[in-house]
């Protein structure tokens, strides 16, 4: 009988107990057996696997985060992936089932250079890995964006303030722009593209004599911006960047009276309920793995492009990369 072990790599993000209930109810269907592993490979070297089944998975799919934990450790070094290597063997597993974003990936591709079988299923809810138009746990986060800039809007035109709200998803940039383009954000800082102090300040200045007497900046966390613009008002450059943003836009807006309020979303985007396209996306990337797994294809991620399940080899181009598409992007500028 041919056996897999699912476990979760890195953040949690919502959608992941999708994935593993799928897994559970398809392996039982062909006949596979499931470990699930408590904390990621901190709870494999601590053998901490239990048997799982479709009674173990009922009831999971709306809940977020995961019910096996997760942990950030990567066996990177010879004698971690040697261990790593002995548990495989000695639970006879057929191949691991990792959930993961960048992490996951590193810990793939390390583990197959020791000929240790897994397959990657993409989860993480900055959706920039090169392989797949979408990760799992995305669009729950944009989700949950787009609710909090509808909330802010309220308070906003009600003080004619100027929101700076921070999003993750560096360095791709996809949640700020999408997150920004569903809100109704009026202007979005994203690694995916260089920032133009002065493009704020038109825009922001636009509002103010067309009577729209509020704006909604949304900034990615940990965005670089240029040192002069630091320099110019004399802050540090270990000074957030959507901090630095609001301090910009106060020096420059003294005599409109204009106040700023900074917002930091933080772990908000990644908990929750996952959303209907989380849940199907990851339903058909798990259910894909367990067939690939029974037709002994592994080291290979699952991806999607569009609604359709693609296989990707392994190898060190999934490491790259994916910024937020130039015409996203450009759609967003249209409503500013």
């Amino acid at each position: 009988m041919k056996r897999v072990a699912i476990l979760c790599v890195g953040n949690d993000c919502p959608g992941l107990n999708a994935a593993i209930r799928a897994v559970a109810v398809k392996a039982s269907e062909l006949g596979i057996e499931v470990l699930g592993v408590k904390d990621g490979f901190e709870g494999l070297l601590k053998d901490q696997l239990d048997v799982m089944t479709k009674t173990n998975v009922s009831g999971i799919l709306h809940k977020g985060g995961t019910i096996l934990g997760t942990s950030l450790l990567v066996p990177e070094d010879e004698e971690q992936m040697r261990l790593v290597q002995k548990k495989v063997e000695q639970y006879a597993i057929t191949s691991l089932i990792i959930l993961g974003g960048r992490l996951g990936v590193r810990a793939a591709l390390n583990l197959s250079k020791k000929n240790v079988p897994s397959l990657l299923i993409p989860a993480t809810i900055d959706n920039d890995l090169s392989f797949t138009d979408f990760s799992i746990g995305f669009f729950t986060a944009v989700e949950n964006v787009k609710n909090a800039l509808d909330v802010l809007h309220s308070t906003a035109e009600s003080h004619h303030r100027v929101m700076i709200v921070e999003t993750m998803g560096k360095p791709g940039g996809w949640i700020a722009t999408v997150g920004g383009l569903t809100g109704g954000a009026d202007y979005v800082v994203s690694s995916a593209e260089p920032f133009d102090p002065d493009d704020l300040l038109r825009k922001i200045r636009t509002r103010y004599e067309g009577h729209k007497r509020f704006s909604i900046i949304v900034v990615e966390s940990g965005v670089r911006l240029p040192e002069d613009f630091y320099r110019s008002l004399g802050l540090s450059q270990e000074v957030p960047a959507a901090q630095a943003i609001g301090s910009f836009v106060e020096k420059n807006f003294k005599d409109f009276g204009v106040e700023w309020r900074y917002t930091n979303l933080g772990y908000l985007q990644r908990g929750g309920s996952p959303v209907a396209m989380d849940r199907l996306i990851a339903t058909l990337m798990a259910t894909r793995a367990v067939e690939m797994i029974k037709a002994a294809r592994i080291y290979h991620a699952v991806g999607m492009r569009g609604l359709t399940v693609t296989e990707v080899p392994y190898s060190e181009t999934m490491l790259n990369v994916r910024a937020v598409e130039e015409h996203l992007r450009s759609l967003v500028k249209l409503f500013y």
